[in-house]
């Protein structure tokens, strides 16, 4: 039987937009948990299905590709399910990929896993802001958003120190497994607290399925063909088909998204000066978190020969550097141009990455903690502001349309990171088998830099973003008062 928000809020009173929150939550840091808590699982994962960084990149890159195409199904979902149905079905479907990770027999496997995990993923974020959105009062908004950004950020970072424990303690299993009990909690939580549209959610909105298939296949073929490099060469007929076919499917999928009445990225909106150059910037952001996250614990177990677990604590000073960051951060973007945050963030990022270039397995733990801590305050620095000044360059009437090309250049960018860091450590892991030197600690170095020069190079981006001031933005767009 259908149940509205009115009869929710009425049975349960003030505190039913707080339980809807905790209910928000849990499943989002359960699933953002997930994207992370994998990465110190790898070396054990390698040894065990006997491959090599190029290989294993895909557990990590996989999850994020699908993660951005997921957020282009999240509309979609809604208008045809409803958001209380299409929440209960993700979860379960969770439930049911993290089983099958946790018994996979084949590394395939491992990466059908990864591919449902990252769909569902990309469809609970914004579907969650959907549900706050319902039920918090315009004026409370702002503080719902910065308690929710805080809670999506957590998941991350104690992801890896939750799989460090797991894969020394039990085994790098668990680390799929581990996330059953939170899932089951949101489900129970979702049936008591979340509101049944009484229309059923039955909506007439169509799914661009060619279009999902043309994007997908433009985004994976691209990855095969970076991941295959090293290993078969770059001059080698599949990679170079790859290679073209992707550049084929990218000119399709941009074809039809410009035609398109109801596109799933609007690209219209890179008519608007400055928008180009915050969409890179977006990249650059998701390439450098995702790709440090990829790299760091890889750097402590397999190059300095660490546990997982303590790969898993070096992260969490970082983590939770970014996550309390945000508040700040968010007040600055209130009174501060946004280009001039994003430019010290890239700045602070930069040096991060020049700083650990040079880290050996003498390298103490401390300097290694303090620059991927600098590093994620960078990259607070530049996240809600590469948002705020993109929806501002662009009418109110498009805002909806530039926040989701943003989150998605983050997320694609995050997987091209970590399939470019993979093959760094893969050219590196050659090279000093070759030369008789410490395992792929040439690779480390070069990815670490690479970063850093990326970041250095990214200022250019940041000099051609449009300046608006805070005064200059539209009354949506300014953060609604505590």
């Amino acid at each position: 039987m259908p149940v509205s928000i009115g009869e929710l809020q009425e049975r349960y009173g003030s505190a039913y937009k707080w339980w809807v929150m905790v209910t928000v939550m849990t499943g989002t840091m359960t699933m953002s948990l997930s994207s992370t808590i994998v990465n110190v699982a790898l070396p054990d994962i390698m040894i065990d299905f006997s491959i090599g960084h190029t290989a294993v990149q895909w557990l990590v890159t996989a999850f994020l590709a699908s993660m951005a195409i997921g957020m282009l199904l999240n509309a979609w979902m809604i208008d045809r399910f409803g958001p209380r149905t299409t929440y209960l079905w993700a979860v379960t479907l969770f439930i049911i990929a993290a089983i099958a990770g946790g018994y996979a027999n084949s590394f395939g496997m491992l990466i059908a896993v990864r591919v449902i995990q990252g769909l569902i993923a990309g469809l609970v974020q914004p579907l969650a802001m959907v549900m706050l959105y319902a039920v918090f009062p315009v004026q409370q908004r702002g503080r719902a958003m910065g308690l929710y950004a805080m809670g999506g950020v957590l998941g991350p970072t104690i992801g890896p120190v939750v799989g460090g424990v797991l894969v020394d303690w039990i085994s790098w299993r668990a680390v799929f497994l581990v996330a059953l009990p939170f899932c089951l909690i949101t489900i129970g939580l979702a049936r008591k607290y979340l509101a049944t549209p009484v229309s059923g959610g039955m909506g007439r909105r169509k799914l661009d399925l060619f279009g999902i298939v043309l994007l997908a296949g433009w985004v994976f073929i691209l990855l095969s063909g970076l991941s295959s490099g090293p290993t078969m060469g770059w001059s080698h007929p599949w990679v170079l088909t790859a290679f073209t076919l992707s550049l084929g499917l990218f000119l399709a999928f941009t074809l039809r998204q410009l035609k398109s009445r109801a596109p799933l990225l609007a690209l219209g909106v890179f008519r608007y000066e400055g928008f180009t150059a915050a969409f890179l910037v977006a990249m650059l952001t998701g390439a450098g978190l995702f790709a440090s996250v990829y790299l760091l614990p890889l750097l402590v177990q397999t190059a300095m020969g660490e546990s997982a677990s303590a790969a898993g604590l070096l992260l969490m000073p970082a983590g939770l550097a970014m996550a309390f960051s945000f508040p700040v951060i968010g007040r600055l973007t209130d009174t501060v141009m946004p280009k001039l945050l994003v430019g010290g963030g890239l700045l602070m990022f930069a040096l991060s990455g020049i700083v650990l270039s040079d880290a050996d397995i003498g390298t103490s733990f401390m300097l290694i903690a303090s620059m991927a801590a600098l590093g994620r305050v960078g990259l607070a620095m530049m996240m809600p502001p590469v948002v705020i000044g993109a929806m501002s360059i662009v009418p109110t009437e498009l805002v909806n349309q530039a926040t989701g090309l943003v989150s998605f250049a983050r997320q694609f960018g995050g997987a091209l990171g970590v399939s470019l860091a993979a093959i760094l450590l893969q050219e590196g892991t050659t090279v000093s088998a070759a030369a008789g030197l410490p395992a792929a600690a040439p690779g480390y170095q070069d990815a670490f830099l690479l970063m850093g020069l990326g970041f250095i190079v990214g200022l250019y981006g940041v000099y051609r973003m449009r300046s608006v001031s805070p005064g200059e933005r539209p009354a949506s767009l300014r953060q609604d008062p505590p």
